[in-house]
Parts: structure tokens; sequence; C-alpha cells
């Protein structure tokens, strides 16, 4: 009976994005300089989906979970600090507007982590491209050994501005990742 309750302690928190982020592998120098150096050969027309939370936890859309060991901080779910989420995503990107690949992308999910004990900070992208009527998922995750956030009070903490640099680094690889399943169908 032990190891059943064990087992399903386990299952529950293996769904949990929060967990999933903790027990990643970190990113290499190798895969973050390759998303940055690619060029993406597409416009992005509309970007939906950035519905910002007004009670935010853990399966809200655009989310920031803060969270340090050392003074019992466990701040809880906040939005991620994007006020215009069609330009920080075609910053992001580097879209060619020239291009004749147009595209629309529906922002699914935008999840971020921030621990300390060991420093890490993590980023969770889930997007849908829509090309000429057609969807294509995309999905990146990237996770640096660096602090994401400052204390700047007693039990409450920033998100440092390095951290958005990530998540637009994700969200690019998120979207490459849909537009390389465009590229597979066609």
């Amino acid at each position: 009976m032990k190891y059943l309750i064990v087992a399903c302690v386990l299952l529950g928190l293996s769904g949990c994005v929060t967990n999933q982020l903790h027990f990643a592998a970190y990113s290499t120098e190798a895969e973050l300089a390759a998303i940055k150096s690619s060029v993406v050969q597409a416009d992005i027309v509309q970007v939906t989906g950035a519905e910002k939370c007004t009670r935010c936890k853990e399966s809200s859309k655009l989310v920031w979970h803060a969270a340090n060991y050392n003074v019992g901080l466990y701040e809880g779910f906040a939005n991620v600090p994007v006020d215009d989420w069609t330009d920080f995503t075609k910053r992001a990107v580097g879209v060619s507007p020239s291009s004749t690949l147009k595209t629309s992308v529906e922002i699914d999910r935008v999840f971020v982590k921030t621990w300390n004990s060991p420093d890490y900070y993590a980023c969770e992208v889930s997007l849908t491209v829509d090309i000429a009527g057609t969807k294509y998922a995309g999905h990146s995750r990237l996770k640096l050994k660096q602090a994401g956030q400052s204390l700047i009070g007693d039990k409450l903490a920033a998100l440092n501005a390095k951290v958005l640099d990530t998540v637009g680094l994700t969200v690019k690889a998120a979207y490459m990742n849909a537009l390389a399943n465009y590229h597979k169908v066609r």
C-alpha cells in the first residue's frame, strides 16, 4: 500500500510543469547559440492568445513561478511581465516582413520558473503557427544555470531582466519548431 501511495504521488508530480522544469536538463551553449543564430524566413501578421491572468495559477497561459529555498519564498504565480506580446513575439522571432510566408501565431502557453539552490531559471513555450489555414504546433523548453530572480524584500522577488531575453529565445525556438513541422509536410 505504501508503494502505491508513493507511486501515485510521483505520477501526480510528473505532470506538474513546475516539477518538469525543475528536473529538466540544462540547455547547452551550443543549443542556445544555434537558436540565436538562426534566421527565420517568415513574417508574423498576427499574434493571439496572450491573455494575462488576474488570479494567476500554474495552469494560466502566461505565468511566472518564483520560489527561493533560502528564505522560504514561495511567491506563487504572477504574469510574465510583457506588455505587448505581439511586438515581443515579432522581435524575439526576428521576422522578415518581406517574406512570402505569412503566419499567424497563437500563444498557447508561456511558463517561466525561477529558483535558487541551485540557481536556475527555465521557460517552456507552446504555440501554434497558422500558415494558410493549416495549424502547426511548436514547443520549446530552455533552462539556464543562473540566477533568474532578485530578492527585493522580505519574501518578495523580482524577475531579472535577462530572463525575458530567454523567454524571447524560447518563443523563437518554439516558432522554429512549428516551422520545421510545416516543412516536414510540404
